[in-house]
């Protein structure tokens, strides 16, 4: 067949996304934290944005009335400023499709057994600021430093013992070999075994070890064990004894049983990672994004709007845009600033008002949970939401996701509240999360000698109305983080 050029025209439809739809799908991602953030930026970079004055807004405050929700007064027309030139004439703010919610197809799988975080309050607590009361920690290597220089070593030792500083994980483990060390500095390997030593003595005990049982010993040193054997056992049967083997390795080392049970139980009050104390994770503070209240038995919701509830048009600058005194391209320009002011506070309204349904929407789903706990939280998914808010599904997961909701049972991810929904005998469905609960509930309620296996945990969900299947239950301990019965079992002395 021959190849020849041709002209065609056919039609395509396709999803063009303007400026001002970037912009209301980048706010709808952002939570009150970030949200202030690009706020201070917009009027950093906007003249035309300002912030009211605090005696400005309490008064208006003062006039609004108690509700939750109230209708915002109605935004300026950026089309009122006439433009000198065809290129500068605004288009119709109002006319443009609100489509962007349409950009993404499907989240539904990001949020089915997330697991997230849940924050507490009290009832009671005080307005202030409790960062300036948290000290920073003391890093590991910044520890060991300092005990460095109150050692007896100096000059060149001083260096080796800070390249072996260095070179720990976050455990406390050294990760570098002593002969690469030895190499680096330029000196004997026997010089770096007794800087090594010298750091080995310091605190945390067991830190600057190469291996588990090495660092299991530097600890019983420092304990002053002097009973030989259970270096033995640590040595040559770290392995078995991880696997309580108990009666292989007695039979072994030919000792009691009794002997190895004990201690196996001393090792086990030991730390495998020295250093990790010093690396626990910076307190992590959250500013609920939306503040669900209970009044005279109905909940309401408010938006956490920080300073962006102050934002306005600048009337300085608006009268200058209008009074005609303006070059063609001193007013080209301020009309573009003075558009994208509007289209930054009507996205903001929209964000507002977006946020707010869809939280609504949420928690009037889990009255039951609000009101009496995590047992009642109930199957729920983005589609469910998506079609009681009449919005697409990625809009849901847009608001969901990273943004927090301060309710009277405590603080929650919104994304909290989406799970999928185990059947009960009934034929009602539970949630996955509940039923994650009751697990947990279950095994901390067994007997330590008789741990129960993922099969009899299934078989008391059942006798509880909860269908479920052994590999759901082992699935569903693993994800709440909960060892097997085997491991679970305790060491007990016969």
């Amino acid at each position: 067949m021959a190849l020849s050029l041709d002209q065609v025209q056919k039609q395509v439809q396709r999803l063009v996304m303007t400026p001002q739809m970037q912009q209301s799908i980048k706010l709808l991602q952002l939570n009150s934290l970030e949200m202030e953030q690009l706020t201070e930026q917009q009027i950093r970079e906007n003249p035309f944005l300002e912030l009211a004055e605090e005696e400005e807004n309490s008064t208006m405050e003062t006039a609004l009335p108690d509700a939750p929700l109230t209708a915002s007064p109605p935004l300026p027309d950026p089309t009122n400023a006439p433009p000198e030139s065809a290129e500068a004439k605004p288009q119709d703010i109002e006319k443009q499709p609100e489509t962007f919610d349409k950009v993404d197809a499907d989240w539904e799988e990001l949020y089915d057994d997330a697991e997230n975080k849940v924050y507490f309050q009290k009832e009671a607590y005080e307005e202030e600021d409790f960062t300036e009361y948290t000290p920073k920690g003391t890093s590991l290597s910044e520890h060991l430093l300092r005990q460095l220089k109150l050692s007896a070593l100096s000059g060149k030792d001083i260096e080796i013992g800070e390249r072996i500083i260095g070179n720990l994980d976050e455990n406390g483990y050294l990760r570098a070999s002593l002969e690469e060390i030895a190499q680096n500095q330029g000196v004997p390997i026997e010089q770096a075994e007794d800087v090594l030593d010298v750091i080995q003595s310091f605190d945390p005990a067991g830190i600057a070890a190469r291996t588990l049982a090495e660092c299991l010993r530097l600890q019983l040193e420092d304990q002053n064990v002097r009973d030989s054997k259970i270096y033995i056992l640590i040595d040559d049967y770290l392995e078995d004894l991880q696997k309580k083997k108990f009666k292989e390795i007695a039979k072994s080392m030919g000792v009691p049983r009794e002997w190895v049970m004990n201690a196996f139980q001393r090792i086990s009050r030991l730390e495998p990672k020295p250093g990790r104390q010093y690396n626990k994770e910076e307190a992590f503070y959250i500013t609920p994004d939306v503040i669900a209240k209970k009044i005279n038995g109905k909940y309401l919701y408010f938006l956490n709007e920080g300073r962006s509830s102050n934002l306005r048009i600048n009337s300085y600058y608006q009268q200058l845009l209008n009074n005609g005194r303006l070059t063609k391209e001193e007013k080209a320009f301020a009309l573009e600033k003075y558009r994208g002011a509007i289209w930054y506070l009507k996205n903001i309204e929209k964000r507002k008002l977006t946020i707010l349904r869809i939280t609504e929407a949420i928690l009037n789903s889990q009255q039951e949970f609000l009101e009496k706990g995590i047992k009642f939280l109930k199957p729920l998914t983005l589609r469910e939401i998506a079609e009681a808010v009449e919005m697409h599904e990625s809009t849901v997961a847009r608001v969901a996701n990273g943004k927090y909701v301060e309710t009277p049972r405590g603080t929650y991810e919104l994304k909290y509240f989406f799970s999928s929904g185990l059947e009960t005998q009934n034929g009602e469905s539970t949630s996955s999360k509940s039923v994650k609960e009751t697990i947990a509930r279950i095994i901390q309620g067994e007997s330590p000698n008789k741990p129960l296996s993922d099969q009899k945990i299934a078989r008391l969900l059942e006798n509880k109305g909860i269908k479920i299947a052994r590999r759901t239950v082992a699935k569903y301990r693993e994800q709440i983080r909960i060892l097997p019965a085997k491991l679970r079992k305790s060491a007990r002395i016969a």
